[in-house]
């Protein structure tokens, strides 16, 4: 853990050592599942919120850190099971490379992981019941400013995730139906430069 931090610190005051380079994020997000498994076919699309703090390393490649929190209610109790209220919440941390379309508009690519937790209470555990997994990101974000300094953006970013819930069922059919589902993210926000 120790490693973690530290590597944290010094990622860190490097982004914050160059100007304009370091931002927060507040965003909105929806996060579906795609195809055939048992996000898509068991629950509702996702909504909730999110926060990220981005930096530059290195000329336009950088790394960004972000948090996000979804709600939705159960689809097919066949599918979820007898459960309620699932919430989701991601942990990522993700690669991104930046390009200055004009001056007034950016785009980014990013690549990360994901820790994504999907926690759902139960009448049968006071606890709930908890699934989730390690999802492989691929991304793209656009945004616009909408301040002179360019120090306000507003953005816009579709994400794909290839969860891996680590489910081992000896029928594989039925072991990619529940272990590696698919989720599209669309993201709508603010980006602050300080």
């Amino acid at each position: 853990m120790k490693k973690y931090v530290f590597l944290f610190l010094l990622v860190s005051g490097s982004i914050f050592a160059q100007k304009d380079n370091f931002s927060f994020e507040l965003q909105g997000n929806t996060y579906s599942g795609l195809g055939n498994n048992f996000i898509s076919e068991g629950l509702g699309t996702f909504t909730g919120f999110g926060a990220g703090i981005t930096g530059i390393i290195y000329k336009n490649f950088g790394l960004g850190f972000e948090f996000h929190k979804g709600f939705t209610e159960v689809k097919d109790v066949s599918v979820f099971g007898d459960l309620r209220n699932p919430a989701l919440t991601t942990f990522e941390i993700l690669a991104l490379y930046r390009y200055h379309a004009t001056e007034k508009f950016q785009i980014e690519g990013n690549i990360g992981v994901a820790n994504m937790q999907i926690k759902s209470k139960s009448d049968y555990r006071t606890d709930g019941f908890s699934e989730g997994g390690t999802a492989f990101v691929l991304g793209a974000k656009g945004l616009y400013s909408i301040t002179k300094n360019n120090s306000l953006y507003v953005l816009g970013s579709p994400r794909l995730y290839f969860l891996s819930t680590g489910t081992t069922i000896d029928n594989p059919e039925a072991d990619k139906y529940y272990s590696k589902p698919t989720l599209l993210n669309f993201t709508l926000g603010l980006r602050l430069y300080f």
